[in-house]
């Protein structure tokens, strides 16, 4: 296990950093102020927008869209 744990290690150091909940959520705002989005047939056009904003950090796709599904509904 301990192997395992410094590779990890290893491997997180070359990784981007996180995202944050702050950063997630102004992207998505920030997203939907730029797109004009107001229904979930527009969700394409936000998702895009967000995860431009959100280029050079490490952001799970899933949650992101449930966050854009929420805001949207």
């Amino acid at each position: 296990a301990e192997k395992e744990e410094a590779e990890l290690k290893m491997i997180e150091a070359y990784l981007p950093a996180p995202a944050t909940e702050e950063e997630i959520a102004s992207a998505i705002e920030a997203a939907l102020a730029e797109t004009g989005a107001t229904s979930a047939k527009q969700m394409g056009l936000v998702m895009k927008a967000a995860q431009a904003r959100l280029a050079g950090k490490r952001v799970d796709g899933k949650a992101l869209s449930e966050k854009v599904k929420a805001r949207l509904a």
